[in-house]
């Protein structure tokens, strides 16, 4: 498609009031994206749906929103690039993601992080660590995301898809992909070593298999039996998976039996849910010297004590998604290595379909909404 060629309006989703139910309405009258120096503009494919979406239009996010209502949803983009902003085509060899095969072009298959209009100027810019900019905006969070035709990215943020994978298999890699490989990454582990991931959803059921193909011993726990046996089914399966959902973290005897079934202490402990028990089990079986990393986001605070940071010299960190290189690799990794995304895909204007299963409790993997073929 020629930039000449661009319809002037599209059919998208939009969050026309916080708190509203049903969330979304679905339109065919707002105009297409207008781009900015550093943007290109992306015909979307496939569109990812997670919890954050349910915290957007909940208006969780609203104080850090430049644009206000209406919204566009979804942080998790994937798409063709179909134009460029004025300074984008310049950059397009320059950008992070876009591994050994020349600079974006027109026609190729992208993948977006949601940061963008990061100011370029702060510390954390100036480090190569844009996504803890305070003067950006996120697109399906405080600015307009890709429940939409068309979706204006910024092509720092973008990164090439390998040819093996899906739009729909990618649109969960910009975000739960993304997330989870930072965090494992960051763990920094050597093959051999226990990782221990608490959470078998959206996250866990790509962190384990990317663990496993990092060479690391993989123990999954969940307090869910049907999202364990699911994960035990995948190309890459943990080494364990434990339902830890009757253990009492307080409770010595207790804790020894999950030791003891688990195969002992872990060097690390990724917790990918915001449920409080979950951060007391991986405070529980971590070893002495070991890393406690938080992906989950719960509303009440995480119950670390003294006696874990000074007597037992564990370390707390967070993580935050990714870089555009660090998401290249991890698709590379996907792809190449046949790890397994677990879907589920609907149309558009099924949003609340959608809705209706992802708020059943057995569903597992990713939900996804087709916009269009991308082409």
């Amino acid at each position: 498609m020629s930039p000449k060629d661009l319809p002037k309006t599209m059919r998208a989703l939009v969050i026309a009031q916080f708190k509203a139910d049903p969330p979304y309405e679905l339109r065919d009258d707002l105009p297409v994206p207008q781009l900015g120096p550093k943007d290109v503009l992306l015909k979307i494919a496939t569109a990812g749906y997670c919890h954050t979406e349910v915290m957007v239009t909940r208006g969780d996010f609203a104080s850090k929103s430049r644009a206000g209502l209406p919204l566009i949803p979804s942080h998790e983009p994937t798409g063709t690039i179909v134009a460029f902003g004025q300074e984008a085509e310049a950059m397009a060899s320059e950008v992070d993601g876009i591994g050994n095969d020349g600079p974006l072009k027109l026609g190729d298959r992208v993948g977006c992080l949601t940061f963008r209009d990061f100011c370029g100027k702060c510390d954390d810019c100036k480090a190569g660590q844009p996504k803890f900019c305070q003067d950006q905006d996120m697109v399906g969070v405080t600015a307009d995301g890709a429940c939409a035709e068309y979706m204006r990215a910024d092509i720092r943020s973008c990164f090439r898809l390998p040819a093996k994978l899906s739009f729909d298999a990618a649109a969960p890699l910009c975000c739960a992909g993304a997330t989870i490989y930072t965090a494992i990454k960051g763990c920094s582990l050597r093959a051999g070593q226990r990782l221990a991931i608490i959470g078998a959803g959206a996250l866990g059921h790509l962190g384990v298999q990317m663990s496993k193909c990092l060479g690391l011993q993989t123990i999954l726990l969940d307090a869910r039996d049907p999202p364990l046996d699911m994960c035990r089914k995948l190309p890459y399966p943990p080494d364990v998976a434990y339902n830890s959902g009757s253990v009492d973290p307080k409770n010595p005897k207790q804790v020894s039996k999950l030791l003891e079934d688990i195969g002992g202490p872990v060097h690390a402990v990724i917790v990918a849910t915001d449920v409080i028990p979950a951060f007391e089990v991986a405070l529980a079986i971590l070893r002495n010297h070991g890393l406690l990393m938080v992906v989950g986001q719960p509303e009440n605070p995480i119950p670390v004590s003294y006696n874990d940071l000074i007597f037992r010299d564990i370390t707390v960190k967070g993580s935050l998604l990714g870089d555009p290189a660090l998401t290249k690799e991890m698709c590379d990794l996907v792809a190449d290595r046949g790890i397994e995304v677990k879907t589920q895909a609907y149309p558009l204007e099924d949003v609340e379909r959608m809705r209706a299963d992802y708020a059943k409790p057995g569903h597992s993997g990713k939900m996804v909404l087709r916009v269009s073929d991308g082409a």
